[in-house]
């Protein structure tokens, strides 16, 4: 039988900032997000996002909010604020909002429509939260 535990202390925050979270396609959150991983977004997600890793929203994603992460991707539907030091925008993203960043990277075929407002990659990294890892719940076995 297994059983939660918070005794599994062989786990470093290192090894912990190396998961990823996923919105599934057919997935709908509202919300607040705070993550120690990267985020990549399949699904549909209203409400706001703080990373200390990259958010990727794919061609299925579609974010309405604000996020302020390390990096951004999008290759879905934006419609919002970001703060980051990089944001990148596939060539099936399609964004409308304000963007803060420090360098903007955008394919052809991809849409924008916004206020843009380039900083310092130091102001952009300050607004990142400092995000302090716990120990996650693990399953252990009982003998």
């Amino acid at each position: 039988m297994a059983i939660f535990s918070r005794n599994d202390n062989k786990k470093s925050a290192t090894s912990i900032k190396k998961c990823a979270t996923t919105i599934a396609y057919g997935t709908q959150i509202k919300g607040d997000i705070v993550l120690t991983s990267s985020l990549h977004i399949d699904g549909e997600f209203e409400g706001t996002i703080h990373s200390d890793h990259v958010i990727t929203i794919s061609t299925q994603g579609r974010v309405i909010g604000d996020i302020i992460a390390k990096g951004i991707i999008i290759n879905g539907l934006f419609r919002g604020s970001i703060q980051s030091p990089t944001i990148e925008i596939l060539s099936e993203g399609n964004v409308k909002g304000k963007l803060t960043y420090h360098e903007l990277i955008i394919e052809k075929g991809a849409n924008f429509e916004g206020e843009t407002i380039v900083r310092e990659v130091a102001a952009l990294e300050s607004q990142i939260p400092v995000i302090e890892a716990e120990v996650p719940l693990s399953i252990t076995e009982d003998k």
